[in-house]
Formats: C-alpha cells, sequence, structure tokens
C-alpha cells in the first residue's frame, strides 16, 4: 500500500516538472528525490520480508523465553508491528497534509507524532518532544528555505 501512495506521489511530483533546471534544483527536486529513496527502501524491506523464512512454533517456543516477546511477535498484521502500521499511516498522512496545510502544521505534527510512536506515548517526557518537534520542523524550514532556496507550501499561501 505504501508503494501504491509512493508512486502517487512520485507522479504528482514529476508532474511539477524537471528536477533540474538550469543547473539548478527545481521544486520538484526533493519529492522526486524523496519519492526515489523511498521506492528504493520499499523494495529492499519488501525484499527482505520475502527472504525472510518464517519460525515453525518448535522453534520459536525453544527460541523465546519471554513471554512479553512472544506476545509482541503475535501483535503483527500482515507481518508488520503496530509501530510500523503507525509510521506507514502517518506518512501517508504526512504526505497528504502537506500540500493541504502546509509544511509548517504537517511537519510539526507529523514529528510529534512520530514521537510519540517511538517514544512510548506522550505521558513520559512530553516536552522534550513537543521542543524536538518544534526544532527539527525549524532545521527543514531553514535547510529547503535558506539553504536550498527551495519554496515550501505554507497555510497562509495556500
Amino acid at each position: 500500500a505504501l508503494a501504491l501512495i509512493t508512486l502517487v506521489y512520485l507522479i504528482s511530483a514529476i508532474q511539477l516538472g524537471p528536477p533540474m533546471k538550469g543547473g539548478n534544483m527545481t521544486a520538484s527536486f526533493f519529492p522526486i528525490a524523496t519519492a526515489v529513496l523511498m521506492l528504493i527502501a520499499l523494495t529492499c524491506a519488501m525484499v527482505h520480508a520475502l527472504r525472510g523464512k518464517p519460525k515453525t512454533p518448535t522453534e520459536e517456543a525453544a527460541g523465546d523465553d519471554d513471554g512479553e516477546d512472544v506476545a509482541q511477535r503475535r501483535r503483527q498484521y500482515a507481518g508488520l508491528s503496530l509501530g510500523a502500521i503507525g509510521v506507514i499511516v502517518l506518512t501517508a498522512g504526512y504526505l497528504l497534509a502537506f500540500d493541504l496545510i502546509g509544511y509548517f502544521v504537517a511537519t510539526f505534527v507529523y514529528v510529534l507524532l512520530l514521537s510519540g510512536v517511538f517514544g512510548g506515548g506522550f505521558r513520559e517526557k512530553w516536552l522534550s518532544k513537543l521542543i524536538a518537534a518544534i526544532v527539527i520542523t525549524i532545521a527543514g524550514y531553514l535547510l529547503f528555505e535558506v539553504v536550498f532556496q527551495v519554496r515550501l507550501p505554507t497555510l497562509w499561501s495556500q
């Protein structure tokens, strides 16, 4: 599903125009580069998943002494953990929201929610997660707008 979403994103990015013009990057450069890198990563993940040999129930029972590890493995859907599914859904939402609500809001919410997924929720260290989301959003803005001179969509420019 993520590969299909990324393909649609890549096609949309290609429709923006060529990634390079007169030796300079255009607005389509980073969306195209991101989509291509994402497709390469997805291909590697799919190949890795297909090569992986599933354990038989006896191997699984013999290799696991920790009941929590077994329970964690059982909470998988189509071979994906709940955390991986969360990242996929958040990334798809970010890609859709980026053009609709702009860079700042979409990136801030995306980074904040990702920190919640990877950091075990928001009950602990919520202030540091909030500060990290702000810093990453501002750093990304400075990188693209100032260094690369790529215009990012904003809520107020819609």
